[in-house]
């Protein structure tokens, strides 16, 4: 299957932000509406799968996690969302864990 590719590190910043913009650049609200939602969309609407690099980022604050996947995972529902996207990492296993475990997570 085809694949839409965001490399953060390449294509957002090497050091993320906080969880708004108005708290200080490279924030998960700007890279949500900027480069997360935009591709997700468009692997959505041309059936592809989104492939997330995650490594080469110092870290990622929990703020920035929720801002950008959680607010995804709200917007177009959680099976969706675990269905189009690929996690890619060598390094970021906390990361995928904790995005899997307590973000996207059905509430009861």
């Amino acid at each position: 299957m085809e694949t839409i590719v965001i490399n953060i590190a390449k294509e957002f910043s090497t050091v993320v932000g906080a969880r708004y913009r108005d708290l200080g650049p490279y924030s998960g609200q700007a890279f949500y509406e900027d480069i997360l939602e935009p591709k997700f969309k468009e692997a959505q609407n041309e059936g592809k799968k989104l492939e997330i690099f995650l490594d080469g980022v110092r870290s990622y604050s929990e703020s920035f996690l929720d801002e950008s996947f959680g607010v995804l995972a709200r917007k177009y529902g959680i099976d969706t969302v675990k269905d189009i996207i690929i996690f890619r990492h060598e390094t970021k296993d906390w990361t995928v864990n904790y995005i899997n475990n307590n973000i996207w997570v059905s509430e009861a």
